[in-house]
């Protein structure tokens, strides 16, 4: 018979972007500050900041030049808390909208877990699945024999070289802070 257990806490991050460096910063301190009253912890890992360059998607609302980085948190958290993350990045992007109107910011959270890494989104796809609220998730990559393995629907830069080394030194992290299984 199965039984309910709470599942592992999860080390969340987020990919942020856009065209101006000072603008992510606050957009970043914004959510850190108001997610649970700061239950996120501060940021424990930043990436530099890597050109978007696989898609012009982004072109026509935040202009050119995009700029993006990943950041981890300290704290670890239990994975239901996407939810009330993501719905604050997308209260956090619309405060932070241009005198045009457009974003500034994309704030998209996700987290890092012993299998894998977890995006959120508003957009529904086949292979999403709800979790609440008006949201979606995806595993993005599955972490298998030592290594990251993009899926079908997995982002073209989520697949560079560059970002899987990133990718695995924030899973390390996360193995380091919770501890012997």
């Amino acid at each position: 018979m199965s039984r309910i257990k709470e599942p592992p806490l999860v080390k969340y991050f987020l990919a942020a972007f856009g065209p101006d460096p000072a603008a992510l910063d606050a957009a970043v301190g914004e959510l850190a500050a108001r997610h649970l009253a700061g239950n996120l912890g501060e940021v424990d890992f930043q990436s530099p900041d890597y050109p978007v360059s696989e898609t012009d998607y982004y072109r026509g609302e935040m202009g050119g030049n995009l700029r993006k980085r990943y950041l981890t948190f300290k704290n670890l958290l239990f994975p239901d808390h996407l939810v009330f993350l993501k719905i604050l990045a997308m209260r956090v992007e619309e405060e932070t909208r241009g005198p045009s109107g457009g974003r500034l910011v994309n704030l998209d959270p996700g987290y890092i877990f012993q299998g894998g890494l977890v995006l959120s989104t508003a957009k529904f796809s086949g292979h999403r699945i709800y979790i609440g609220r008006g949201l979606w998730a995806e595993l993005t990559l599955h972490y298998h024999r030592g290594a990251f393995e993009a899926q079908p629907w997995t982002y073209q830069d989520y697949k560079k070289p560059e970002l899987t080394a990133l990718f695995n030194e924030m899973r390390r992290s996360y193995l380091a802070d919770s501890g012997p299984r």
